[in-house]
């Protein structure tokens, strides 16, 4: 049985997707180094400031995963 995907082109809307996905990319690898350095200094920061801060970072980090994610799907389906 032949393959029926069309074969792999670069349309605008790809190029487009593919920057989304670096800069996704370069959000989650920041968001990850952030929390390394934020576990280095928590004990100088306040106590309600402890716990809201990674808070935050996970937040974050599950958008851009998640973005990344489907920006990858969508690239992939070109879409």
């Amino acid at each position: 049985m032949a393959d029926e995907r069309q074969p792999f082109r670069w349309t605008e809307r790809r190029v487009a997707r593919f920057m989304t996905i670096i800069a996704s990319a370069a959000v989650v690898a920041a968001d990850i180094g952030l929390f390394f350095v934020y576990r280095q200094n928590a004990a100088a920061f306040p106590p309600p400031w402890r716990s809201l801060i990674p808070v935050a970072i996970a937040g974050i980090l599950l958008f851009a995963a998640w973005r990344l994610r489907r920006q990858i799907r969508l690239f992939r389906a070109d879409q």
